[in-house]
């Protein structure tokens, strides 16, 4: 990310949509009409902040990882073939030796 970010609420049922400033307050609340909490904007926007940074670590991250070359179906093989993709994988790694 190239810096901080500005959140924005959003009202669709009334068409409204205005700036989440550092100074407003977000009301957190259970489904039993509990108060939770009463966390300010700024912490709002550095908790986004933080969750969209990780996110676009986590993306690099994956695209960096090794994936296998080829794999073998899981289940479905005979003897026979077990046996035949062994020998294929001793004679291979004879080979590199």
């Amino acid at each position: 990310m190239s810096g901080p970010i500005a959140l924005h609420v959003n009202f669709r049922g009334h068409g409204l949509r205005w700036p989440l400033k550092d100074d407003y307050e977000v009301e957190v609340w259970t489904t039993g009409h509990e108060l939770l909490a009463t966390l300010p904007g700024r912490v709002i926007r550095h908790l986004v902040e933080h969750h969209l940074a990780g996110a676009a670590l986590q993306g690099e991250i994956v695209s960096r990882v090794r994936k296998p070359q080829a794999m073998l179906p899981a289940k479905g093989f005979g003897r026979d073939q077990r046996r035949a993709f062994r020998k294929q994988r001793r004679s291979r790694s004879a080979k590199g030796m």
